[in-house]
């Protein structure tokens, strides 16, 4: 009887004493890392960081494409556009050498790139210089004045060979030229300062009292300063470089 009685609280108090255990953690619950929400939003972070980058990458791709594209036009533009300058150049410089360059040496510069320019009303006869022959009379000093207003001289025969290059004239008119004797004592110069030799064959030594020199034909004469002749001025021609 005192047995069973035993067995009886035994059994009576068993599941009081599970009741009263503490319940251990579930095991997923007890090794999850608490800072997992925050290395999510890292990722996801990254991964949008690297989207946009990639998009970034793609619209430059495409901007720096056109741009190449715009500019390669523009090249092509400008070639085209200086191919056509070039040309038109040649054709002005062309025309503006047939207008301007002065014909009459077909054999020597003006056949080429080179060309010689006068001024208007002046004349070239070949060689490097322009020759102006005026078509009215003055006194010599007027004569030399008119020429030094053109930025020229009077015609300066140091070699009578120049007279070859001199444009036609009439053979009957006088003309004033470079040649002129301060006074008696101090000789005859030219128009550049340098001494003329009285011993030319074209020299006529005539009254000994004038002070300037006229031009006959092809022979010097002595003559007086204040009567109205002629006269023939002299200035170096201009050369102008034409690259066509």
């Amino acid at each position: 009887m005192t047995e069973e009685i035993t067995y009886a609280d035994l059994e009576f108090n068993k599941p009081y004493a599970l009741e009263n255990i503490p319940k251990s953690a579930a095991p997923e619950e007890k090794g999850r890392p608490a800072s997992f929400p925050i290395w999510r939003l890292a990722a996801l972070t990254f991964l949008t960081l690297c989207l946009a980058l990639l998009v970034g990458l793609l619209a430059l791709g495409i901007v720096f494409f056109q741009v190449s594209s715009d500019f390669q036009k523009q090249i092509g533009n400008l070639k085209q556009n200086q191919e056509t300058l070039q040309t038109s150049s040649s054709k002005r410089l062309q025309d503006m050498k047939d207008n301007l360059c002065l014909k009459g040496e077909e054999k020597n510069k003006n056949n080429g790139p080179n060309c010689i320019l006068c001024p208007a009303n002046w004349q070239w006869m070949g060689g490097d210089t322009c020759f102006y022959i005026s078509r009215e009379k003055r006194p010599w000093k007027q004569s030399r004045e008119f020429c030094s207003l053109q930025n020229s001289t009077l015609l300066m025969l140091q070699d009578k060979e120049k007279l070859n290059h001199v444009p036609p004239r009439e053979t009957r008119d006088n003309y004033w030229f470079g040649l002129s004797c301060k006074s008696e004592g101090d000789g005859w110069h030219w128009e550049d300062g340098s001494a003329f030799s009285a011993q030319r064959t074209d020299w006529d030594h005539g009254y000994k009292y004038y002070q300037c020199a006229y031009l006959y034909d092809r022979k010097i004469f002595k003559g007086d300063c204040s009567q109205k002749h002629l006269w023939i001025c002299e200035k170096a021609a201009v050369q102008l470089r034409v690259q066509l």
